[in-house]
């Protein structure tokens, strides 16, 4: 898998893994009935995509930083 290096301030990173627990907790709580099933089955598999990237980036964060 190729991968890019980027260069983030800390606070940056905070930012953008608020935005990512923000998406995923959006997800979790929608109402699936107020949605086509296939959007919703869309959104479901987004936020399993989402919700790894947010571990994966939290963990380098941890290691460099601190938990948050």
């Amino acid at each position: 898998m190729q991968t890019i290096d980027l260069k983030l301030p800390y606070t940056e990173v905070t930012l953008l893994l608020d935005a990512l627990r923000h998406y995923t907790n959006y997800i979790e709580e929608l109402d699936e009935n107020s949605i086509d099933e296939d959007t919703y089955a869309d959104l479901l598999n987004d936020n399993e995509n989402v919700k790894a990237l947010e571990k994966s980036i939290s963990e380098v964060f941890a290691k460099e930083v601190e938990p948050y």
